[in-house]
């Protein structure tokens, strides 16, 4: 079982890389980057086609806004960031409104990566990983955590060993199946921006 057992622990240092890459990537609205302040209220269901219009409007507004340094724009430089959002396909009232729902919503900044990145090619290992095997991964992957900040020096005693494996087969899934898609998940960023997003749906319902 010590094969197992060292997959087990360095899918942590995996999931975990990941998942602070595409943080920092995440289409989070920065200052003077909406063309108009616009605060909205409520919750709102945006489609997946909108939340694409949304990410190809983020990357050129802040193209005009990385150059302000903490300013405020310019009618000029607001002007373009509305001609930006306009040539989308988003009215500006909607760009803010989804602005405004993705700093208030990890799962929806999670829905926007997952909507722009391309799904594997039908028949590969990555593409036969299942939403609810994915579930399954994140909460495994959740009390993984809790148990490897314990471990020092990166050896687990055998009583962590036993715990990590009981936090996997508690989840649902083989050992062997979940060092696979640990694997698959490292490997495909379609799947990370998945997991990802089951992760936050989780801690999402967790918390209401």
């Amino acid at each position: 079982m010590r094969t197992p057992r060292l997959a087990l622990f360095a899918s942590v240092a995996v999931l975990a890389t990941a998942a602070t890459a595409q943080a920092q990537d995440a289409p989070a609205p920065t200052a003077g980057a909406t063309p108009v302040a616009t605060p909205t209220t409520g919750s709102a269901t945006f489609t997946d086609d909108e939340l694409k219009k949304f990410d190809d409007a983020m990357v050129k507004v802040r193209a005009v806004s990385d150059t302000l340094n903490g300013a405020q724009p310019t009618p000029e430089q607001q002007a373009q960031m509305a001609a930006a959002v306009q040539d989308s396909g988003l009215e500006v009232t909607r760009f803010n409104t989804l602005s405004n729902a993705v700093a208030a919503d990890p799962a929806l900044a999670a829905r926007i990566r997952v909507v722009n990145a391309t799904p594997p090619a039908p028949g590969t290992p990555a593409a036969a990983v299942t939403d609810d095997e994915l579930t399954r991964f994140v909460t495994a992957m959740t009390q993984i955590r809790a148990i490897t900040a314990q471990v020092q020096n990166n050896q687990a005693t055998p009583a962590q060993s036993a715990q990590l494996t009981a936090a996997v087969e508690a989840s649902g899934l083989t050992t062997e199946r979940f060092n696979t898609i640990s694997r698959l998940v490292s490997e495909a960023p379609y799947l990370q921006a998945k997991a990802e997003l089951a992760g936050a749906r989780l801690e999402k319902d967790v918390s209401q």
